[in-house]
């Protein structure tokens, strides 16, 4: 059983194809809307946001492939299992080549559509817990910026504003700090030091 959280579009001009699927995704827990046609279809993706979509790869109007390459457009985490003849494999190719999560071959065998959604739910929340990863990483990584940066300056500040006279070498013995107070007891400026 799977939570209804999944939502899956499905979208084949076949309306017994539709029917018998949808039913049967619906009985797995999915939440299922299907589409005649690829335009109706890319048009569901914009108002539905499905995680995953299951369309045909021969439709009137626009094709498969198309509404692969529409829906990556509209939202590239979106998964898209293609649905082809048995003869159609380098249109199926093709699909995985324009970032398909999977494909299957008619008549849809189940084993081979679980397998197909378990590969793209599986995609599906890697990609999504790599996206909320890496933003976790840059957001801890300008927290850390900007304490550096603080840091940086306020021991700065520290330095050019000290009574004591501050002086400091690199391991090349290059000076890299020279306060004013050390140049107003030296009598040299940082610039000629």
């Amino acid at each position: 059983m799977v939570h209804k959280e999944w939502r899956v579009l499905l979208i084949d001009d076949d309306p017994g194809i539709r029917k018998v699927m949808s039913i049967t995704l619906e009985d797995a827990g999915y939440d299922v809307f299907t589409a005649a046609d690829g335009d109706a279809g890319v048009d569901l993706c914009r108002k539905r946001s499905p995680h995953i979509i299951i369309t045909d790869i021969r439709m009137p109007g626009i094709d498969g492939l198309e509404v692969l390459s529409r829906v990556k457009q509209l939202d590239s985490d979106a998964e898209v299992i293609v649905m082809t003849a048995f003869g159609e494999i380098e249109l199926a190719i093709k699909a995985l080549q324009l970032d398909a999560s999977d494909f299957i071959t008619k008549p849809i065998n189940d084993d081979a559509l679980w397998i197909a959604l378990k590969r793209a739910k599986e995609r599906f929340t890697t990609r999504k817990d790599l996206k909320e990863y890496t933003a976790l990483i840059e957001e801890r990584w300008m927290e850390t910026s900007e304490e550096l940066a603080k840091t940086y300056h306020f021991q700065k500040n520290l330095i050019e504003s000290s009574i004591d006279g501050i002086i400091a070498c690199d391991r090349e013995g290059k000076v890299i700090i020279f306060n004013r107070s050390m140049e107003q007891m030296l009598g040299y400026s940082k610039d000629k030091v």
